[in-house]
């Protein structure tokens, strides 16, 4: 971990902060060692300004007045002929008169490393969630069979893990959802003695010092490893088989639709209609209050909401899978076919997609064995062009969460590690 800068906020009563920045970067990494010049963008307002290495490394510092608007700074480090080597980014942070530590974690643009922190222990079968400074994780399952009562707040601001109170009993294969106020829903899972449960806890994180867990309903509709959908206002639908609403801390059946697969993404589009699509056999839309059939699907497929609004069901098909992708129109309904889309066809990826790209990571082949590559598709083109495949750890389940400053942050999946990784695009467009 290395000092970059002071970052002066003035306010226009005269009072002033220090945010300090710091630049991280993976266990063992020698990607700072060829940058001779950092260049570092503040977004707003925008400022950027070079420093050259020194003998103590680099020293920079902006003096901008202190206001509520926010802004985030893009650090890129430049080797001796100005090669872009090294990148990263802050969140959007408010720029008013605080003192406070932002970490950037810095790796070679359009890559995947370990992230500086990992969970306490190997586990697989861990859910994750994001949150709007990062990401929550829980539960899961050791090497050994035994099932974790972790639950662990990934801060995007400083890289940090912080284990939260312990679940009320242990779980892996939650369900798990972001609803509002800083509450995290958890739904079913498998217990401690391996049969799924039915309870629904809510947690909430801004209860000091480690959140607090309330039992919020039981129900008999016990599962595991499936999703909790966010339609907003606390408002969720669970997949499986019957599927189930969760609304007004409540969870029920719905009647109308026999069941949900377990690959799905929700929108509110522009029309403020909160919309999610289901991907099994058959796409399933919920619009509004009710569900639809869109048409022919994708099995062992995932999926994701696109910057454009759109859905993206990806993975998956018909034994030895499919190259392509589907995207689907959340209002009208239409569906469109991308073909050629992965390099490698991949049953039950991990995904997840940014404000510039779509990381489709890890999954099984066709025999079975989880796949030690992630695909980085341009998420803003909407023939989902190609840019890298990147070499990752062999994962099948776990999660992969897009962080509040365009990374990725990928683990708790099978076989079961203890380590992170993280997705680090390439500095926005200027």
């Amino acid at each position: 971990m290395r000092a970059l800068a002071a970052l002066a906020l003035c306010a226009c009563t005269g009072t002033t902060g220090t945010l300090q920045i710091e630049l991280i970067t993976a266990p063992d990494s020698h990607v700072l060692d060829p940058v001779t010049a950092l260049q570092v963008t503040l977004t707003n307002p925008h400022r950027r300004m070079v420093t050259t290495r020194t003998g103590s490394g680099f020293a920079l510092a902006f003096e901008i007045d202190a206001s509520n608007t926010g802004g985030a700074l893009i650090v890129e480090g430049l080797d001796a002929t100005g090669k872009l080597v090294a990148s990263g980014q802050s969140p959007v942070f408010p720029e008013s008169a605080i003192n406070a530590t932002v970490a950037i974690y810095i790796a070679a643009p359009n890559s995947i490393a370990l992230s500086p922190v990992a969970l306490g222990a190997a586990r697989s079968e861990v859910a994750g969630t994001a949150i709007s400074y990062g990401a929550v994780l829980a539960g899961g399952r050791d090497a050994g069979g035994a099932r974790s009562t972790s639950i662990a707040v990934y801060d995007a601001f400083n890289h940090s893990l912080t284990e939260g109170v312990p679940l009320p009993e242990a779980r892996a294969g939650l369900a798990m959802a972001a609803g509002s106020r800083g509450s995290i829903y958890l739904y079913g899972g498998t217990g401690p003695d391996g049969n799924p449960t039915g309870t629904l806890w809510r947690f909430d994180t801004t209860i000091p010092p480690k959140g607090l867990f309330f039992m919020v309903d039981q129900v008999s509709y016990v599962r595991s490893a499936e999703l909790l959908v966010p339609l907003g206002a606390d408002h969720f639908l669970i997949t499986g088989v019957p599927a189930l609403e969760v609304k007004s801390d409540m969870v029920d059946k719905r009647t109308d639709v026999l069941g949900l697969p377990s690959a799905a993404a929700s929108l509110v589009p522009g029309d403020g209609v909160p919309t999610a699509v289901f991907a099994g056999s058959t796409l399933t839309r919920f619009r509004g209050t009710a569900f639809d059939n869109l048409g022919a699907g994708r099995s062992n497929a995932s999926a994701a909401t696109l910057p454009n609004g759109r859905v993206v069901v990806i993975g998956g098909g018909d034994p030895p899978g499919t190259h392509d992708a589907l995207l689907i129109d959340g209002v009208n309904g239409g569906i469109g076919v991308v073909t050629g889309v992965l390099a490698t066809t991949r049953f039950h990826p991990l995904v997840a997609a940014t404000s510039r790209h779509l990381i489709v990571a890890g999954g099984t082949d066709a025999s079975g064995a989880a796949i030690a590559t992630a695909e980085v598709l341009d998420a803003t083109k909407p023939t989902l062009d190609h840019i890298a495949t990147l070499p990752i750890l062999p994962r099948t389940g776990g999660f992969a969460i897009a962080l509040p400053n365009d990374q990725v942050l990928m683990g708790g999946g099978a076989p079961a590690s203890a380590a992170l990784e993280l997705f680090t695009p390439e500095p926005p467009p200027r």
